[in-house]
């Protein structure tokens, strides 16, 4: 029927000094000293009342001084004394509500007009409308940043200006957090009613609540089955025939509603033209691949994003890409022996049909490698001096090599190639391995991943372990990769079965383009991955110069690395595409759901009366209550011997 709570209930501990009077009392007591007087009956039982009298007077006083500790300790710590009996009012007693506010990319999503976080700011309007200057209002949002700005305790109402700077978070923090810090500031407000507010479409979230506030979602959106398309994963296709400035994107296009969609357009944007449209059809619930053609603008960095057209939910219609295009990218090979057909044949293909510069390792220096855009290392022999300044060199301009292995390799190569890898080489092996293992993350491979092959095989490779392995066959890895080269353990002279399979050439074509821009990452950036870079150009046109050579990605888009310098690259950076398919979130734990006009509904927290104020006020009767005690006890005449 009633319940206490305190605001502070930290400070009780104060309450524990209660015991200090009687500590002082007990040890303070001392027996008085025996005085001898005339034998005297009335003297002795005067003296044994006075006695009495002043041990209850002492014990009353302790009493009282403990009760004034104990209450005062009482009343700091803010005690709420509730009821059922304490129902709603058309005047609503001051509170303070923290109101969460989902800003995962789901929200974007729209209907009716608006979209979801629209209503979501609507509905914080509404609260606004029925605050008054008493209550104290919180926004917490799922994004940190605009938490450290925002996240402020407002009397009467959020200000309009605040709820105009709401954007869509592209890493909102967990919900875990968002209900912490909710917490955190409730306590600061220090107001005897609190109420939490959730106000998300709970699409991918599941929500575990624990805490003593009266909790509520506010309904957003009335529609259940959402029809929503995504496009992601922009992939460049390699140019297996025929090298042109013609490029193709590969890419994924969800349907993630129960509808088909027929005549949907999809768009090429090179650097902020459209250069290609297309239309496709999508059955329902499925996904598929399709491709869009364009021709390059130039040579160098081509950047831009493909396009579905889907009014639904903008934040996952765009996917981004970069790569860079050289009709004739100069490739050398660093070799005393004829190459492999199967190596020569993808070079010739990647440097659009010229012949790789052959280099022979005795004739190899620091002025032999200029102008190129890839270096190859086959069968280069001892590894010299010369060979090892000109690899530095390479490093240094950021020119990318690629190591192929024959069956013969000396020692001090094997040291190096173990050294730059991080792997260990044993021996070479005749046997027959079947790949198994193809990374779905590396931007070499990820384009394979996925794919059926019809040759596996690979005969003849060095037994290897250790590394960072994107193509492997059980435990062996057979091609490892760092930052700005990569080893391929495979015996490039035998007849694997693996390098007449389609798979080999695109992967190969693939591996030469990413050594053509070392200073990419390897693997395909999302949101949240660190970017490395002295100077920064970010999708909004901005350039940043950064004190640390380190940038957390916050949102999808273009990136330029060092964009003042020769060298300058584009980074594609997209997002996690989780919330495009709409599954349904849950709640655990004690929550009231709000009906659609909620207006009505919220402050509904009746913590009833705050009990300090009459704490107090009982401290001070005490206190009076102590001075009138002692005021008579010393009033009394006393007994004189």
């Amino acid at each position: 029927m009633f319940g206490l709570s305190f605001l502070n209930a930290g400070l009780l501990i104060f309450a524990a000094a209660t015991v200090l009077p009687l500590l002082i009392w007990l040890l303070a007591k001392k027996k008085p000293p025996r005085v001898l007087f005339s034998s005297l009956r009335f003297i002795k039982l005067s003296e044994q009342q006075e006695k009495s009298r002043t041990k209850i007077t002492n014990i009353i006083l302790l009493i009282i001084r403990m009760l004034i500790i104990l209450l005062t300790a009482l009343a700091v710590a803010r005690p709420m004394l509730s009821s059922k009996r304490f129902g709603a009012s058309e005047k609503h007693p001051p509170t303070a509500i923290a109101m969460i506010l989902d800003t995962s990319y789901s929200m974007d999503y729209g209907e009716d007009g608006s979209s979801t976080i629209q209503k979501a700011v609507q509905a914080i309007e509404s609260v606004n409308a029925r605050a008054t200057a008493t209550d104290r209002l919180i926004l917490i949002t799922r994004d940190e940043n605009w938490n450290l700005l925002h996240a402020q305790i407002y009397a009467g109402s959020i200000p309009q200006d605040i709820l105009q700077t709401i954007e869509i978070s592209w890493q909102p923090i967990s919900w875990i957090d968002a209900l912490q810090l909710a917490e955190a500031k409730l306590r600061e407000a220090q107001m005897p009613n609190s109420e939490i507010y959730l106000l998300s479409d709970l699409i991918n979230e599941d929500i575990t609540l624990k805490s003593h506030h009266p909790v509520a979602v506010i309904p957003l959106s009335g529609t259940e089955a959402r029809q929503n398309l995504s496009l992601r994963e922009a992939r460049v296709m390699p140019q297996i025939v025929g090298r042109s400035k013609q490029q193709s994107i590969e890419f994924r296009l969800s349907n993630h509603g129960d509808e088909a969609r027929s005549e949907v357009l999809i768009q090429a944007i090179l650097d902020d033209i459209k250069v290609a449209e297309k239309f496709v059809s999508i059955p329902p619930r499925q996904s598929i691949i399709e491709t869009i053609s364009f021709e390059a603008r130039g040579e160098g960095w081509q950047s831009g994003y493909i396009e579905v057209l889907d009014e639904y939910l903008l934040a996952d219609n765009r996917a981004y890409f970069s790569f860079e295009y050289y009709a004739n990218p100069k490739v050398g090979v660093v070799t005393r022996s004829r190459l492999p057909q199967s190596l020569a044949s993808i070079l010739r293909v990647y440097a659009g049909g010229i012949n790789p510069d052959i280099i022979d390792p005795g004739q190899l220096n620091l002025q032999s490698i200029s102008g190129y855009k890839l270096m190859i290392f086959y069968d280069f022999g001892e590894m010299s001096p010369r060979i090892r300044e000109v690899l530095n060199a390479l490093d240094q301009a950021e020119i990318g090599t690629l190591f192929c292995l024959s069956s013969k390799l000396s020692p001090d190569a094997r040291a190096y190639l173990e050294q730059r890898f991080g792997t260990s080489l044993k021996a070479y092996s005749p046997a027959v391995r079947n790949i198994d293992f193809i990374s779905p993350h590396h931007r070499v491979t990820a384009i394979l991943a996925d794919k059926q092959r019809k040759y596996s095989e690979i005969k003849g490779y060095w037994e290897a372990g250790g590394g960072n392995a994107i193509i492997a066959s059980g435990a062996q890895p057979l091609a490892l990769s760092t930052e700005n080269s990569a080893l391929w353990l495979w015996d490039i002279a035998s007849d694997s079965a693996f390098f007449i399979d389609p798979a080999f050439a695109v992967f190969a074509y693939r591996q030469a383009s990413v050594l053509q821009s070392v200073n990419l990452p390897s693997s395909e950036l999302k949101v949240g991955d660190v970017i490395r870079a002295s100077a920064l150009g970010l999708p909004s046109r901005e350039f940043i110069t950064l004190s640390t050579p380190q940038y957390i990605v916050r949102e999808p888009g273009l990136y330029t690395i060092n964009p003042e310098s020769p060298n300058a690259s584009v980074l594609a950076v997209n997002h996690d595409y989780t919330d495009s398919e709409p599954t349904k979130g849950k709640i655990t734990g004690k929550v009231k759901y709000f009906s659609s006009d909620f207006s009505s509904e919220i402050f509904m927290s009746r913590m009833g009366r705050d009990l300090w104020k009459w704490l107090l006020a009982l401290v001070l009767i005490l206190v009076l209550a102590e001075i009138i005690i002692v005021k008579m006890a010393e009033s009394k005449p006393q007994m004189r011997s």
